[in-house]
């Protein structure tokens, strides 16, 4: 009978991964902790734990993980936001695990990368209680619903979680009408409430001359005029002259216009010795 080989931490790593993006959860868990075996300190493995966890609402344990995460890599941005999220969460009592397939699943990649005038991202204005957002996962998709001239953002159970603030909200309920679609995830938590990505995912040809979010392509030109400007100065430090290779104290005064210029004090040659005559004839020479 063969003997079957061990896999590698790359092919561990690969489908834990697999598994979460098909939101097996529980092969998830146990994927990461087979890696956490072989590898006690790998907080990306205990990261990726914490949120399998997570979504099978064992908050306590999923808590415990991204504390573990935070102590093999203190600067851990991931695991701190997760703790923020579920320390609002660690309290509550412990729930059946979600049936197979159940809990939020992970959106396409391509959503979270930022289109000039496609995409807009910011905090949501007049959010709900921070109890009512720990309760949204980082990346899960959200559901946009318009109340007179305000943009509101709900989870997936209709709970209202906040407002795409006013400017940016009437511009996109007035494409909405138009025929224009949109959708909205949630980044993350933040001191004062929730972070949020909305994307342009259709154009009705009616709107083809309307950019959804022209002022990010405003913020986008002044940051490259900003780093062109930045880049020709750095470019022109590479390009100096002998002139600049002398000091401040090397340099003379300069003169303006005006000014009296007071003759310069004989200086002795001190390649002639003192006392020694030079004729004439050998000055000529």
């Amino acid at each position: 009978m063969p003997v079957e080989k061990t896999k590698t931490k790359r092919q561990l790593v690969e489908e834990a991964r697999t598994a979460a993006l098909e939101s097996r959860w529980d092969d998830a868990i146990t994927l990461n902790d087979q890696v956490i075996g072989r590898y006690p300190k790998d907080a990306e493995a205990f990261n990726r734990r914490g949120r399998a966890l997570a979504e099978r609402q064992r908050f306590a344990e999923a808590f415990e993980s991204y504390q573990s995460a935070l102590r093999s890599d203190p600067a851990n941005m991931i695991a701190r936001r997760n703790l923020q999220r579920l320390d609002q969460l660690r309290g509550r009592a412990a729930t059946e695990p979600a049936p197979d397939g159940g809990g939020s699943t992970i959106p396409r990649t391509l959503v979270f990368i930022e289109e000039v005038g496609k995409t807009w991202h910011s905090e949501l204005v007049n959010p709900a209680e921070t109890t009512t957002l720990a309760e949204v996962a980082p990346g899960e998709q959200l559901q946009l619903t318009i109340e007179g001239n305000r943009l509101i953002a709900l989870d997936q159970s209709g709970e209202r979680l906040g407002e795409i603030e006013a400017t940016t909200a009437e511009r996109v309920i007035e494409l909405i009408s138009g025929g224009n679609r949109y959708e909205i995830y949630a980044l993350g938590l933040t001191a004062q409430g929730l972070r949020v990505i909305v994307r342009e995912v259709y154009r009705d040809p009616s709107q083809s001359t309307k950019v959804s979010f022209p002022g990010k392509i405003k913020a986008t030109r002044a940051y490259e005029r900003e780093r062109d400007l930045l880049r020709n100065r750095d470019e022109a430090d590479f390009f100096g002259t002998d002139d600049d290779d002398e000091t401040e104290e090397d340099e003379e005064p300069r003169a303006e216009i005006g000014d009296e210029i007071e003759p310069a004090d004989p200086v002795e040659d001190p390649f002639v010795p003192e006392g020694v005559t030079v004729d004439d004839d050998e000055e000529q020479q």
